[in-house]
């Protein structure tokens, strides 16, 4: 048996997995320095001179960010104006997606984050309380005033922007610029990466599986619904519409999360093949026709999921693939209890450099000089047909060692 064989039962391991499609670029409503800024209301009044816009940007997050009330008055203070923060959306919308985005995010980072002073001095009545070992009560209390500190304003922008009318979708897309704007560096220092963090976080609780919706696609779903599944697949690009034909039709089935509050929404898709067996190669899937016939139970008794996609930039980090496979799991075992295999042509992160390596501490221990064999390049070839596979044998066939991949 080839050395290659225990390696080879999961194709595509050259390709990176979860790869989003590309967004298109925003359109500026309006030109010139203060485009975005022109219909903010006082903003759009300071629109004069060099230094024009950032007074903008100033004004509109002192208005739009709220303040946060003492500790002692937190539960009654009243809420932050709607209107405040119908305008923040409208004038960061109306922004040009790239550099002038994320200026505006780097300043909500940098100058509405945690009040250092307030955190300095509620650490250091902690510590007291804590050395002259006053009642738990105490020390209780403190420890919250200080987790209270702890919280930066534009925490409490973004809670308010959650519970307006659309305000979830915003700023699930306005996370999407923020990752964006980190991986460009077009705003980068600890406070972005924090900002980051807590808009991560808080949109892991809001998109929980609580609130989180299974829905799956056919060929009689909204067109729209299946335009943006096509749009999304980052692993095994749909071809056409015959091609988005089969993949939810017979022997297919696709299943998306959708949210309560974003309906007809895919934020993560799963692709899933029904088979009588695992196969080894994603082509006999992805290219193969299946049969255009009612589907046979005694013929299903594997399922295979072949793509996952994340469809919203913004939702980078928080876990929602692992709750849709399980899931579709249950949702698939109530629809087919003969099923009793459940597999993964899914590429693995790291596989192919740990591979690669493996077979490079064995091709010196053999005393070769080059790590794959003709016959072994021809059969990587055939069994993935990936065009990464037909580089790497390139690389391999012309001696280029150690291959630079």
């Amino acid at each position: 048996m080839s050395r290659l064989g225990p390696f080879l039962v999961a194709p595509r391991l050259l390709r990176r997995p979860w790869v989003l499609p590309r967004r298109p670029s925003g359109v500026s409503i309006v030109t010139g320095p203060c485009a975005g800024l022109a219909g903010s209301g006082a903003a759009a009044s300071l629109c004069s001179g060099p230094a024009a816009p950032s007074l903008a940007m100033e004004e509109l997050l002192s208005r739009s960010v709220p303040p946060l009330p003492p500790y002692e008055t937190r539960e009654k203070a009243p809420p932050p104006a709607e209107l405040r923060s119908a305008e923040f959306m409208r004038s960061y919308r109306a922004l040009e997606a790239g550099p002038p985005r994320a200026e505006l995010l780097a300043r909500l980072a940098r100058d509405f984050g945690v009040d250092h002073g307030r955190v300095a001095e509620f650490s250091a009545k902690v510590l007291q309380a804590r050395e002259q070992q006053r009642e738990p009560g105490a020390l209780l209390q403190a420890e919250d005033r200080l987790r209270y500190y702890l919280s930066p304003r534009y925490r409490g922008l973004f809670q308010h922007l959650g519970r307006l009318e659309g305000g979830l979708r915003f700023l699930m897309e306005l996370r999407g610029d923020l990752v964006e704007a980190l991986a460009a560096r077009h705003a980068e220092g600890p406070h972005v990466r924090e900002m980051n963090g807590t808009l991560k976080s808080m949109l892991s609780e809001w998109f929980s599986t609580g609130f989180l919706n299974l829905e799956r696609v056919t060929w009689q779903s909204p067109c729209e619904v299946l335009q943006k599944i096509s749009d999304s697949e980052a692993v095994h690009p749909v071809r056409n519409w015959i091609d988005m034909k089969r993949r939810v039709g017979s022997y297919r089935r696709c299943y998306f999360f959708a949210h309560c509050a974003i309906p007809r929404e895919p934020l993560i898709v799963l692709h899933v093949a029904l088979t009588n067996e695992i196969s080894s190669s994603i082509q006999a899937i992805v290219k193969e026709v299946p049969p255009l016939e009612t589907e046979d139970m005694n013929k299903i008794t594997t399922a295979i999921f072949y793509s996952i996609s994340l469809t919203q930039q913004g939702l980078q980090g928080v876990e929602l693939g692992t709750h849709l496979i399980k899931r579709v799991v249950k949702e698939l075992q109530g629809e087919f209890p003969q099923i009793k295999v459940f597999s993964s042509l899914s590429p693995i992160p790291g596989f192919t450099k740990w591979l690669i390596g493996l077979l490079s501490s064995q091709t010196k221990e053999q005393g070769r000089n080059e790590l794959f064999t003709d016959a072994e390049c021809k059969e990587i070839s055939e069994i993935t047909g990936d065009p990464a596979a037909e580089k790497l044998k390139r690389l391999l066939t012309n001696n280029e060692w150690p291959p630079k991949l």
